[in-house]
């Protein structure tokens, strides 16, 4: 799970969600601009519901990781409908295992890539 952080707030959402929302608004910021997104999420109090984000050109968002939940949000459909925005947007751009890595263990992670 992660807390991504946008506009002075922050929803808690899968991995995968958070790594297809990031490439959608890059992509979205290369060609100038914006889309709302509804996203399946945590409140702070990991109350399970829905969030409503508009990403765009100017959009600064920031993800950290946050404590694991063994709880399912159901959101492979999300992450295939932005893969799927990101594609259109970025065809030739590399999936996100190319792209930007996971880093699962931090002292052994090379920091000056």
């Amino acid at each position: 799970m992660r807390k991504l952080y946008y506009s002075g707030g922050s929803i808690i959402i899968s991995d995968q969600v958070c790594k297809a929302v990031l490439r959608y608004a890059r992509a979205l910021s290369h060609h100038n601009t914006s889309d709302l997104i509804i996203l399946p999420a945590f409140t702070e109090e990991f109350g399970k519901g829905v969030a409503h984000i508009l990403i765009g050109p100017a959009s600064q968002i920031l993800s950290v990781p946050t404590a694991d939940l063994d709880i399912d949000l159901a959101d492979s459909r999300m992450v295939e409908i932005l893969e799927s925005r990101t594609k259109e947007l970025d065809p030739d751009r590399p999936e996100w295992s190319e792209d930007v890595a996971d880093v699962m263990d931090l002292d052994q992670y090379d920091w000056g890539m």
